[in-house]
């Protein structure tokens, strides 16, 4: 009989020593310095800017638009049509946002390559037309003129060669991503520090010149993240140093064991930095950056820590500039 209390004092220490634990457990969860998406998608999206709001209260004229990063819209008079083709004489509304620096194109998503080949970008914009009550409503494209500022660095990189890209969101390895197209229903020419577009098609737009590959070696590389094994959670973004341009990289390679670029699509001697971001199996956020030089099927390893998205757009600014 003497034995039952002696038991039942083990049993409450092993108890108690079992809740300290448990509680120690969800303390640590709970300090780790680092937000939490239920998805890389959720991320891309969180990440995105709101679209300005421009309203054009008299269709039936000229009307001017002037982007917040300074791209400036020339509307002429009736350029928006219903799907009946009628004239559309009440308020439009127009949605833009401006991609027009390597960390606004990180931050909505809007890499800068055409059907895997490099771009060297002076910047783009999303544009979009609604009316009143949120529905979209066509637009001419020649009765839209664009002007845009190159805020891109393009000293020494042909400027007059650039041309006017269109984009589409496209799902690719998993991943939304960006695609631009050469658009050559259009006028675009240059004055006075700004690439003008005559032509405009609503959504995504570009000033943009393919990387001319002539007379260098091409190549590819590959990308591992630390501590990941699972790659559907895991994206890298590549920041050219050479000349204005980010890309994302997709593609998983044979193994599986890293993300690579495509065959022949790389410079030899690229200098470039990495910047990796995943999502990790209880949804924190940890991501890295690596400086780069590519010598030739190279193999890249971006070590990543936890972080907050202030943190990772910090660090996006700071590879930037």
């Amino acid at each position: 009989m003497k034995k039952q209390p002696i038991f039942k004092l083990v049993l409450l220490v092993c108890i108690g020593v079992l809740a300290l634990n448990c509680t120690n457990d969800d303390d640590n969860q709970n300090n780790i310095p680092a937000d939490t998406y239920t998805s890389l998608s959720s991320l891309v999206e969180a990440l995105k800017e709101e679209p300005q709001s421009h309203d054009i209260t008299d269709p039936s004229v000229a009307t001017v638009i002037t982007g917040d990063d300074g791209t400036i819209f020339n509307i002429g008079p009736n350029a928006f049509t219903d799907d009946d083709n009628n004239v559309i004489t009440t308020p439009v509304v127009a949605k833009l946002t401006e991609y027009l620096t390597l960390d606004k194109m990180f931050l909505n998503n809007a890499q800068t390559s055409s059907n895997g080949q490099l771009l060297i970008t002076g910047g783009s914009f999303n544009l979009t037309f609604e009316d009143e009550n949120g529905n979209p409503v066509n637009a001419n494209p020649f009765n839209i003129q664009a002007q845009m500022t190159i805020q891109t660095d393009t000293t020494g990189l042909g400027l007059t060669n650039m041309d006017y890209y269109v984009g589409s969101v496209v799902t690719q390895d998993g991943r939304e991503v960006v695609n631009w197209d050469l658009n050559q229903q259009n006028e675009n020419w240059f004055n006075d520090g700004y690439f003008n577009i005559l032509g405009l098609e609503q959504g995504l737009s570009n000033c943009d010149v393919l990387y001319d590959m002539a007379g260098e070696t091409a190549t590819q590389f590959e990308v591992s993240v630390s501590d990941v094994t699972d790659y559907s959670q895991t994206t890298v973004w590549m920041f050219i140093e050479d000349f204005p341009s980010v890309v994302m990289i997709t593609s998983l390679n044979d193994a599986e064991t890293a993300l690579e670029t495509y065959a022949g699509s790389i410079p030899l001697g690229l200098n470039a930095t990495l910047l990796a971001i995943t999502i990790d199996e209880n949804s924190y956020l940890k991501f890295g950056s690596l400086p780069i030089t590519v010598e030739g099927d190279d193999t890249f390893n971006v070590t990543v820590d936890y972080g907050t998205t202030e943190e990772l757009t910090q660090l996006v600014s700071s590879i930037v500039n």
